[in-house]
């Protein structure tokens, strides 16, 4: 039996109930408000803090659960298999990696005036994707703190029962908005005003390398602690189609 199959029969045990993964994607700048918005919900619920993994890329705040500055492609797969919940900026490849997985996540868009991204191009996306009901908006602490108690007790409203067809259409209508959004941030940017695009996960030495020693207990399989793909990902190559900007 696969972790992933193990994991769709499996009830949330204990006080730390459902897993929750919170990722910034690979962005170079710091999304310090999204990590903030975690720590302020986890420390009115303490008890749910094990049951939390974050990757917080460069952020100067650190998360008061677990969690890694930059997942490797085989530990961020696992990961988001295992989660209940799934948080992420407005990156386009985060929002396929939860669709892949039958979820719609929370997410909060990166804003140009906090220094979190160089333009409004999130903001702009995850509104479309709002209107079409394909992800939930959390653009204020009390937005996000109601949205994540409600995904933590279950609310079905935060898993997709969309055919397998629907799901392809929706992803490729998503890469066409990527695109159209893309270039037109590029033409309304000059060139000199554009930061670089990280399109590849961080080298070896430049964020801190995922391990089972730091991952909750309730992250690991059942029968290893140690790191294994969990099998063909539910729907293997979706995420690819859309993954320029994670």
């Amino acid at each position: 039996m696969t972790a992933a199959a193990g994991f769709e029969r499996r009830e949330p045990a204990g006080p730390a109930g459902p897993r929750v993964v919170v990722t910034v994607g690979t962005d170079h700048h710091p999304f310090n408000r999204l990590i903030s918005w975690v720590n302020d919900w986890l420390d009115a619920h303490p008890e749910r803090i094990p049951g939390f993994f974050v990757q917080s890329g460069p952020a100067s705040v650190l998360p008061t659960c677990r969690g890694v500055q930059f997942f490797d492609v085989s530990q961020r797969d696992v990961l988001l298999d295992l989660a209940d919940v799934i948080v992420c900026h407005g990156g386009p490849g985060c929002i396929a990696d939860a669709w892949a997985r039958g979820m719609i996540p929370i997410v909060v868009p990166r804003l140009p005036k906090l220094g979190e991204i160089v333009d409004e191009h999130q903001v702009d996306f995850c509104r479309k994707l709002a209107e079409l009901q394909r992800v939930w908006v959390a653009q204020t602490p009390a937005e996000f703190a109601g949205l994540l108690e409600r995904a933590t007790h279950g609310d079905a409203r935060f898993r997709s029962s969309a055919p397998a067809a629907d799901v392809d259409a929706a992803v490729a209508r998503f890469g066409e908005l990527v695109e159209e959004l893309v270039s037109r941030s590029r033409h309304r940017l000059p060139l000199i005003h554009r930061g670089p695009r990280i399109r590849s996960r961080p080298g070896p030495g430049t964020g801190a390398a995922a391990d089972p020693a730091i991952l909750p207990s309730e992250f690991l399989r059942a029968d290893s602690t140690t790191w294994h793909a969990p099998g063909v990902p539910a729907r293997p190559g979706l995420a690819g189609k859309v993954s320029k900007e994670q």
